[in-house]
């Protein structure tokens, strides 16, 4: 992925996005006396989930000193580019700052973006300042918007978050998990019947899956049940959580109709042994 160019002008965003959690967005109006942080993310996106918490604990910490923070969803897969799909995500998941449907991709090509979440933050004069891919270097991040701010106005704040997980520990040695496993090549569903089963090995700490229905599934591990969820539409859903890495046997038994999408597979602390 080419990485940008620093010191650029914010570009404005489209005049006819409809905001979740905000009428409009003027980025122009908030020049000299805020930065401004534009979070790309997906509600599918296993990343942009463990992310999450850290965003949110900024636009709390950081609002009242001048932060403003805009989430540009930005779908993976084709039920992500209804709106009411990203409000009920948004409601779901407790988000309070500003977020855009960008069910064209329109911000997404405008930034050149490519990967989910990603991170841009822009001074008060709207020259890029910093970015970030993927998960990660939340400390870093948090101290560039300090840095950010102080330009604004002589601030006493906070120390950086403490990491929520151990694997977010800027000295953590983290094993690498599966890649992502989409179902079918273009991102499209695989339409699953009653009684049919999912089978996959992954290597990681945890496992999700994007499916939609409004059925049972049971998770089976390594031969042994393990829970069975209640689908309530299309999203990102937990299967299984070790806390470790290890390599594991996965299969999904669905008690009804669904569509699968895609595995998702989460980090683990290396064995330093």
């Amino acid at each position: 992925m080419r990485p940008p160019q620093l010191d650029i002008a914010i570009p404005e965003f489209p005049a006819d996005l409809e905001w979740i959690n905000a009428r409009i967005v003027r980025l122009g109006t908030l020049l000299g006396h805020h930065a401004v942080l534009v979070w790309f993310w997906d509600h599918c996106s296993l990343n942009s989930l463990r992310a999450l918490p850290y965003v949110q604990e900024w636009d709390r910490r950081y609002r009242e000193h001048g932060l403003r923070v805009f989430g540009i969803h930005s779908p993976q897969f084709d039920f992500g580019a209804r709106r009411e799909v990203v409000e009920a995500a948004v409601t779901r998941l407790g988000i309070e700052f500003a977020v855009a449907p960008d069910s064209r991709y329109e911000v997404w090509k405008a930034y050149g973006n490519e990967v989910w979440p990603a991170i841009y933050l822009w001074d008060r004069r709207g020259v890029l300042r910093y970015y970030h891919f993927a998960e990660g270097a939340y400390e870093d991040t948090e101290r560039a918007i300090q840095e950010l701010l102080r330009e604004i106005d002589d601030l006493v704040l906070p120390e950086p978050m403490a990491p929520i997980r151990e694997t977010d520990a800027p000295e953590a040695l983290v094993r690498a998990p599966t890649p992502h496993v989409y179902l079918e090549e273009d991102r499209g569903p695989r339409a699953i019947a009653a009684g049919e089963r999912l089978r996959t090995r992954f290597a990681a700490a945890s496992a999700a899956a994007v499916l939609d229905g409004q059925g049972k599934v049971d998770v089976v591990v390594d031969g042994e049940w393990a829970r069975t969820l209640t689908l309530d539409g299309p999203r990102l859903y937990e299967l299984v959580d070790f806390g470790v890495h290890g390599e594991h046997d996965l299969m999904l038994v669905f008690h009804d109709p669904a569509r699968a999408y895609a595995f998702s597979f989460a980090p683990g602390v290396a064995d330093q042994a």
